[in-house]
Formats: C-alpha cells, structure tokens, sequence
C-alpha cells in the first residue's frame, strides 16, 4: 500500500501507538555472579530513559528529522512526567497522550553485560489498561499521519483478539496503512494471526518471536507461514547480527547488517530498525531499500547507553 501524502489534513508522517516504557539501566551488571543479600555490586552507569515501540521508534523518528505523534498511556507519576518530557523534548505531538490516575507507568529495570547484553525486570503497570479503544478514541491524531506504527503484539494481550477489529477500522475511518511489530511472548494462534494478518500493510517481527508464532524456525519459511496466514505484504523478519529477510511482491532478500566497531548496548535496536525502515519509506524507498535503512540505523543505535541516544538526522544515513 502506499502512503498518503502530506497534505494539510495529514500535517504528520508517523503516529506511534501502543506501549511506552520508562527504562533504568545500570551496566555493566554481572547477573551471573550478583552481590550477595545485603551487599552491593559497584557499576559504572545508572542511566533513565525512554522505552517501548512509543517514545523508542517516536523519539528516534523526530531524531531522523519526521514530525510524529503518539497516543499511549502513561502514569499520573514522576516516571510519567519523565516520558511526557522526553516526547515533548523531540516535538513529538502529545494529543493521543492518556494520563492513567490508576496505575503507575509502565517501568523496566534493564541490566546491561559487560558485551551490551540485556535482561530485563519489567513491571506493566497502566500498559494493563491499555486497549484498543484508547486508539480508536484518538482516530483524529491518527487521521493526521501518514502511517500508523502499532506494537507490540505480545505485550498487549488485553487487545490480541481485537487486533483485526481496530485495524479494520482504522482502514474504514482514516486510510492510513499500518505497520505492526512484536515483543514480549506473543504466543502460537493461528487463527488469531489470520483474524488480523490481512489488515496489516506491514509486518516486521524479530525471529524469536516470528518463530514462535509461525511454529517455523527457518527465516525463509517463517515468512512463507505469514504470507499463508494472510499478511499482504511486504513482510519482513529482523535477525539482528544477521541483519534482516524482507519478502515483497513475491522476491525475498536478505538485507547484510551494517557493521558494528563496538557494541555498547542493544536497548531499543528492533526498534530503531523500525523507525529507519519508516523513515525510508517516507522517503520513497521500496522495502528492500527502507531495509537497508532501517540496518543502519538499527547499528548506530548500539553504539550508546539507551534507545536513541546515538541516533543522528536521516540523511547522514543515507550518505553513508
């Protein structure tokens, strides 16, 4: 599907919704060999910063240089406040913002190794809350770009089973197509994936979870099994080191990753992808080009402590 074009109706280029995250890093943490009870193990950084598909792909959107909105929920607490000034520092338009007097807002507690490998203690909090009706409530904001960025599946399961519902709908009412993306443990239903596949324009889940949803493990089948279960294309595996296998009308390539000199912290590099591969194809880029974006940008999120931290102004990456 292509995209809308600007216009004064469609003053956006990207609305991201779903989860949005307040993350704590502390690196490098020895998980293997904790402190023992009581005790306390020096590390070199404590950092907070912004995570989840929401203020990850937003944030490093409004870095690349695109104007960008995003509805979510977020505590009425500091972590809230933190997020809300995290998006209203990168100009990201706050009218879909849903300010949750319940619960506290989403947290993660990320543990970086020594070689930028992460675990992650997570609490949900207002993401609890959080269902498909939030979105169809702000279909103004999302009217307003010209794609929808959706995730994640797998960690919004209260709106699984209402996935093919709002994207209908979002169709019906707006036009704008819709990309969607994995985290968390999404789990094996078929017939959930063929309820919504075919309403979204493109899928790009990680391996881990695209395997488990498909039952496949090889790359090239597991976007065989989506492509059966109705995705319309284009579909896209992301492999990290590997890079990424992306299928379009019917030709499937493997896109190399960019190369790395020093791997800090892969906080956030899925959707860093996300956003350079968005950020080609507001440029007009087919997929396979938006890819090779996305790669780049992808690689140069791992080069500092948080999300977007290392990510710089679109046309650096398409210079080099």
């Amino acid at each position: 599907m292509n995209l809308p074009p600007p216009s004064s109706v469609r003053d956006l280029d990207v609305v991201v919704a779903g989860v949005s995250v307040v993350d704590v890093i502390g690196r490098p943490m020895d998980l293997a060999a904790p402190p023992k009870p009581g005790g306390m193990q020096p590390i070199d950084s404590i950092t907070m910063t912004t995570g989840g598909i929401v203020p990850n792909v937003g944030i490093d959107l409004g870095k690349l240089g695109f104007r960008v909105g995003a509805v979510t929920r977020v505590g009425n607490d500091t972590f809230g406040g933190f997020l809300r000034s995290q998006l209203d520092m990168h100009g990201i338009t706050s009218a879909g913002l849903i300010l949750d007097d319940s619960s506290q807002t989403s947290s993660t507690i990320v543990g970086v190794d020594g070689n930028g490998e992460r675990t992650f203690f997570h609490t949900r909090g207002c993401m609890e809350n959080f269902r498909v009706e939030d979105l169809l409530a702000h279909v103004d904001v999302v009217r307003r770009g010209r794609l929808l960025v959706f995730g994640y599946y797998g960690l919004l399961p209260e709106c699984d089973r209402h996935l093919g519902r709002l994207f209908r709908a979002i169709h019906v009412r707006t036009g704008t197509p819709v990309l969607l993306d994995t985290a968390g443990a999404p789990r094996r239903d078929d017939r959930l994936l063929r309820s919504f596949l075919p309403h979204v324009d493109y899928f790009f889940p990680s391996y881990d979870e695209a395997a488990v949803i498909t039952g496949e493990s090889e790359p090239e089948r597991i976007v065989h099994a989506l492509l059966e279960a109705g995705a319309r294309g284009p579909v896209g595996i992301k492999l990290g080191a590997g890079g990424c296998l992306v299928s379009w009308r019917g030709k499937t390539k493997r896109i190399p990753a960019r190369k790395v000199r020093r791997v800090v912290d892969t906080t956030g590099a899925g959707d860093a992808f996300i956003a350079g591969f968005v950020a080609g194809l507001l440029g007009g880029a087919d997929p396979f080009a938006a890819a090779k974006l996305g790669n780049a940008v992808a690689a140069s999120s791992l080069s500092a402590v948080g999300a977007s931290t290392a990510i710089r102004p679109v046309n650096e990456y398409r210079r080099a």
